[in-house]
């Protein structure tokens, strides 16, 4: 029997465009005598969704291809991340740690330079966390000492924690940085006792001038540890050198003995709560340009509206529309980012309630234009009435904002969105004809 991957992967393309994506690169070969197929794949984040999101569909597409009994493993290719300037190594572990990028000549380890406070975006959500943050990076230890910033997954923590030692850095290339995780200090402790060696451990965490320990919580796992830190903590803190912790919840809260819990409460708490749909919306407009990616407001308001949990699922939401319309050749538009909403959440259901998409597209029918009108900055007075009028629409069947709805339609400001809405509601009460069209209308978009 002929075993032809290409030709596998290639009818995937149509028939199962999420998952070609992730196969579009790969190679395999068929082991006849323990019938078992080994793919290939360029990294280790193809590795990974493969095996959490498709492996169920990979094997029955082996079993259709080959026989019932098929087996298949997901290896990374072999030398693929170095060859022609490859993107720097990271190691994916299932704890959330700081990714450890391939430093610049001269510059402190394992800080990653993508993380500054120039592209931290900031609303109301994580404003506090961010002044502070600048204010320790603009004076280390001598004020907000110790900083303790707290929040759920994938809220910017990691990101600020960086961004502290980047500008720390920037503004004094010799001062001693040092920045890890809680876990990463556990195993030093442990490394370090085994080998006989913590006069060497002292000197490593207590000479720094600025300490970022990341994910602080998992001190609850060290007894050892956590006495170290104790020590680290109160000679940085005598010596006036700047510690800044992070944590998934505050300090009250952690299984950690009250005298470090009072060394934390000692400085400033600062909390990162989830993004709301403006922060979403700007974080996804610079993730565009970044990207140098042209994407549509109304995109934008959908990605936003339905990834509202934290920034991470944002980001791995936008860069999965982008790989499938570079994948598949499609414009970035509603359909394609509903496509990629369904690859990073399988349980989304675009059905589940009257969508702004389907209101734009049932008033442009009766008006008898283009749905992108709706969201462009024509102004003629027919374009004009449908676009007020699918504002009132959506303002009345839907729960959304006037801020979510401004931008659905173009990125208007709210203050547009309500004169629409005041104008549409004299129209019905004055105009007999419109009233009557506007129920027509309502009555198909209800259907």
């Amino acid at each position: 029997m002929v075993f032809e991957w290409d030709s596998i992967v290639s009818k995937l393309k149509m028939s199962a465009p999420s998952l070609y994506v992730w196969l579009e690169k790969s190679t395999a070969s068929w082991d006849e005598n323990g019938n078992k197929c080994m793919i290939e794949v360029p990294s280790g984040l193809h590795k990974k969704n493969l095996n959490e999101k498709y492996s169920e569909e990979i094997l029955n597409i082996l079993k259709s291809a080959i026989n019932e009994s098929v087996s298949f493993a997901i290896e990374i290719k072999k030398g693929d991340s170095s060859q022609k300037g490859g993107e720097p190594k990271i190691t994916i572990k299932q704890q959330q740690m700081p990714l450890p990028l391939d430093a610049p000549a001269g510059h402190i380890p394992y800080l990653n330079t993508k993380f500054k406070f120039d592209n931290f975006i900031v609303g109301d959500s994580n404003r506090f966390a961010h002044a502070a943050s600048k204010a320790v990076a603009e004076a280390p230890g001598q004020t907000y000492n110790p900083l303790f910033i707290y929040g759920g997954v994938g809220l910017g923590k990691t990101h600020l924690l960086h961004a502290i030692g980047n500008l720390v850095y920037e503004k004094n290339p010799q001062a001693k940085i040092l920045i890890t995780t809680a876990e990463k200090f556990i195993f030093d402790v442990v490394q370090h006792i085994g080998s006989g060696k913590m006069a060497d451990f002292k000197e490593k965490y207590r000479s720094v001038d600025l300490l970022l320990v990341d994910d602080i919580e998992f001190l609850q796992k060290g007894i050892q540890a956590r006495e170290e830190f104790f020590h680290t903590f109160n000679d940085l803190s005598n010596l006036n050198k700047q510690i800044v912790a992070t944590s998934d919840s505050p300090p009250q809260e952690l299984n950690l003995e009250d005298r470090l819990k009072s060394r934390f409460a000692a400085g400033i708490i600062a909390d990162i709560q989830p993004p709301n749909f403006e922060t979403r919306v700007a974080i996804l407009k610079l993730k565009a340009k970044d990207m140098n990616k042209i994407v549509p407001d109304n995109v934008l308001a959908f990605l936003a509206e339905h990834v509202d949990t934290n920034i991470r699922s944002l980001s791995a939401t936008f860069s999965t529309l982008v790989a499938l319309s570079m994948q598949t050749g499609n414009e970035i538009d509603l359909d394609l980012a509903k496509q990629a909403l369904k690859v990073t959440n399988p349980s989304f259901d675009s059905n589940k309630k009257i969508g702004i998409d389907l209101i734009q597209q049932i008033v442009a029918d009766y008006y008898n234009i283009k749905v992108q009108d709706l969201s462009s900055k024509k102004r003629p007075e027919n374009i004009a009435m449908a676009r007020q009028t699918a504002m009132y629409i959506t303002r009345n069947l839907t729960d959304y904002s006037l801020v979510q709805i401004g931008q659905y339609f173009g990125g208007k400001d709210h203050t547009t969105v309500m004169h629409a809405i005041k104008k549409v509601e004299h129209m019905i009460k004055s105009d007999d004809k419109f009233k009557i069209a506007m129920d027509e209308l309502i009555a198909r978009i209800k259907k």
